[in-house]
């Protein structure tokens, strides 16, 4: 199977953040904002486990070319937790970025969410805790 793989624009990036934005304000019933900043690379904790090969090579030579997508993340006490943008984070650390930009979505009170329940499951703390696998 040759499937395409592509990667989202920065202005995808953007408008990813709005549209989840306003499905986690459907959800919790709170006013969530977006704040655009840089992180260590190092604080952000994965919700995927697994990588796809094929897309993270692609997601790498991008990098090396230019390619400046944010990562967006959920701010859940105090800590940040990716919500797309797994490939990104993933293939900045392995290039020895030690700072990141981000997309954060930052509720305007604290919400109920099952995500640190869900990461602790799956064994996921840092970006070196994710899998890589061929397809």
């Amino acid at each position: 199977m040759n499937e395409k793989i592509s990667v989202i624009s920065r202005e995808d990036a953007f408008r990813r953040a709005e549209k989840l934005k306003r499905i986690n304000e459907a959800i919790y019933n709170v006013k969530f904002e977006i704040e655009q900043k840089f992180l260590p690379i190092d604080v952000l904790i994965p919700t995927q486990r697994e990588l796809n090969e094929t897309k993270l090579l692609v997601v790498l030579q991008e990098i090396k070319h230019g390619y400046d997508a944010p990562v967006i993340v959920l701010s859940h006490k105090g800590r940040y937790y990716i919500l797309d943008g797994h490939h990104r984070a993933f293939a900045l650390k392995k290039l020895g970025y030690s700072q990141i930009e981000v997309l954060v979505l930052k509720p305007e009170k604290e919400i109920e969410t099952k995500i640190e329940e869900t990461v602790k499951k799956s064994g996921l703390k840092t970006l070196e805790d994710i899998v890589v696998v061929r397809n």
